[in-house]
């Protein structure tokens, strides 16, 4: 039990680094700062790597206890103190569970708002935001900063976690 108390520690921490690393994310959005958004989503793919990693561990681990049970089931069955312990576990990963969907959402969100308004934009023939910058250039910032949104997008489709939310039913 000790075990699995350890791996779903685990688990919390590194689901609270990955709701971290996609608040960034958010925030290089709002503030309009894109040039930073393929780091923020390389570190958000980093972590939900790690976290991936870790739900294999809590398998196997829950696994050797009792094959195919749920986090509910674990509490119910398990002698004490590890009912409390496994309910407190199971409400603070449903949470985070929670968190990462909505700020994943809205991450998404913010990236398709950020390809509306590039495809509104209109880079016209001598005029640029930026002087010294001429159309070309312009228009290569354009297409990067698109792709970085596209990234934002594929990234936070790729967010689900059907593991870890049969264990958490």
């Amino acid at each position: 039990m000790e075990r699995i108390a350890a791996v779903l520690e685990r688990e919390r921490e590194l689901l609270e680094l990955l709701l971290f690393k996609l608040v960034e994310t958010r925030l290089i959005l709002e503030s309009g700062e894109v040039r930073f958004l393929s780091r923020a989503t390389r570190e958000v793919e980093r972590a939900r790597t790690r976290t991936r990693e870790v739900d294999l561990m809590r398998a196997a681990t829950v696994a050797q206890h009792a094959d195919g049970s749920t986090l509910r089931r674990l509490a119910a069955t398990a002698p004490e103190p590890w009912p409390g312990i496994f309910r407190d576990h199971h409400d603070l990963l449903v949470a985070l569970v929670a968190e990462i969907e909505v700020t994943a959402h809205r991450n998404a969100g913010e990236a398709r708002s950020g390809l509306d308004s590039l495809r509104l934009a209109k880079v016209s023939a001598g005029m640029t935001e930026h002087p010294g910058v001429d159309r070309r250039d312009a228009e290569l910032v354009r297409l990067a900063q698109g792709a970085a949104y596209e990234t934002v997008l594929a990234t936070a489709s790729r967010l689900r976690m059907p593991d870890l939310l049969d264990f958490l039913r």
